[in-house]
């Protein structure tokens, strides 16, 4: 009868642990299944993301970033910024030393076509600073230049970037997005520059545009540093949006042609040159 009891008390023991380790199991697929859903929340863009591409330059040095947002994020701006030399790298990102570039803006509803153009932004700048020719290794007047003065005029990419905007506004890269297919829709059709036999191609997916994009500029004789625009690119100042808004026409007043950001910058320039440890 002992033996009974034994076998019996045993089975049960089984019997529970079996029912703890079913409930570990669940728990552990539960805990798994609530972080896969918060992956994929945090993978889907926020609406209206990449409708926008802000280019912020640093006004001493001439490096540029890219960023989705007017409120760059500091850790991954510096991430965009390569090391080209001792004390050329900024440590921190000061605010005070970026002012904006320009800001690309799509029309609404084609995020998808901002982010493969700032995509290949960021791999035009990363040619730049990595595969540069002869010409880096000597001065203007012929000097070799040395290492410092090296990685300085590989820091500046202001005209490079510029030139890029250019470029892949016009449709130039493998894969660019910015050629949409053209369509019967007549809001889809407003949107492409279909009007000019150069913004339009045919591939094996049939007919593309360019789509229409604005150039909006804080000092817009920046865009001169490119040969030429494409006709789907639009050229604005930031001063004409503010005009607007506050309902004040262009004769209000001279003064008001000048960029507040323009005169930041001039006044810095104007000072006696600062040792490059004090740069941000």
């Amino acid at each position: 009868m002992a033996l009974r009891v034994n076998s019996i008390t045993a089975q049960l023991g089984r019997l529970s642990l079996g029912i703890s380790r079913t409930s570990i199991r669940f728990s552990h697929t539960n805990k798994r299944e609530e972080k896969r859903r918060k992956e994929l929340e945090r993978s889907q863009f926020p609406p209206h993301h990449g409708e926008k591409i802000w280019i912020l330059n640093h006004f001493l040095d001439g490096m540029t970033v890219y960023s989705h947002s007017p409120v760059v994020k500091a850790k991954k701006s510096l991430r965009q910024l390569p090391f080209n030399g001792k004390k050329l790298k900024p440590r921190k990102f000061r605010k005070d030393y970026w002012r904006p570039l320009a800001m690309i803006q799509f029309p609404e509803g084609y995020g998808e076509v901002g982010r493969s153009v700032f995509q290949r932004l960021r791999e035009c700048k990363t040619l730049h600073e990595l595969a540069w020719g002869d010409d880096m290794f000597y001065a203007e007047d012929g000097k070799p230049l040395t290492k410092h003065e090296r990685g300085k005029k590989l820091n500046d990419q202001k005209a490079n970037t510029i030139a890029d905007m250019a470029a892949i506004l016009g449709g130039t890269g493998k894969g660019n997005k910015i050629w949409m297919p053209v369509t019967e829709d007549p809001k889809e059709l407003a949107n492409l520059a279909a009007d000019d036999e150069k913004n339009v191609k045919e591939d094996k997916q049939g007919v593309k545009a360019l789509v229409k994009a604005e150039v909006w500029w804080v000092n817009d004789q920046d865009r001169n540093f490119a040969e030429s625009w494409p006709s789907n690119i639009s050229h604005h100042r930031f001063d004409e949006a503010a005009l607007k808004a506050f309902g004040i026409t262009e004769d209000a007043g001279e003064e008001l042609e000048s960029t507040p950001g323009e005169l930041v910058a001039d006044e810095q320039l104007q000072r006696p040159d600062q040792s490059i440890s004090h740069r941000g």
